[in-house]
């Protein structure tokens, strides 16, 4: 036994656990994306007011400049505690193909963002039937 070596370890041994952990990293990246994904589908495709959210009742006069983009008004809605996700409003807008209309409305946490959408809808059909 006394000219014998003993190796420690070899590069196929620290190969072997990075692909262990690159294996366990992805998994988790990917049960956290699903999570997020279906939590937003979720929150696109079950229209609740935000009152579910938040116990107490919020009233907002939102103003609508010509020309102001959904994301924007959306961004505007979420600051003041209406709506709980902008971009779930500016998804819901294309899937229910809302246009909106410039102009003052009062709008409510009590609302869902569908029935926002629809009545800022409904100021746009208004708008151009009159003209």
């Amino acid at each position: 036994m006394a000219g014998k070596t003993v190796k420690t370890g070899t590069g196929k041994d620290f190969f072997h656990y990075l692909r262990i952990v690159i294996g366990v990293l992805m998994g988790v990246f990917i049960g956290i994306s699903a999570y997020i994904g279906f939590r937003f589908g979720r929150m696109i495709f079950t229209d609740e007011p935000m009152t579910r959210i938040r116990t107490d009742h919020v009233s907002y006069e939102l103003t609508v400049r010509e020309g102001e983009s959904v994301l924007s008004v959306g961004k505007d809605l979420e600051e003041h505690g209406i709506i709980e996700n902008r971009f779930v409003f500016f998804v819901q807008s294309r899937i229910y193909k809302c246009r909106i209309a410039p102009g003052t409305y009062t709008v409510s946490s009590r609302d869902s963002s569908k029935a926002i959408l629809k009545s800022l809808e409904n100021a746009y059909v208004l708008k151009h039937q009159e003209k």
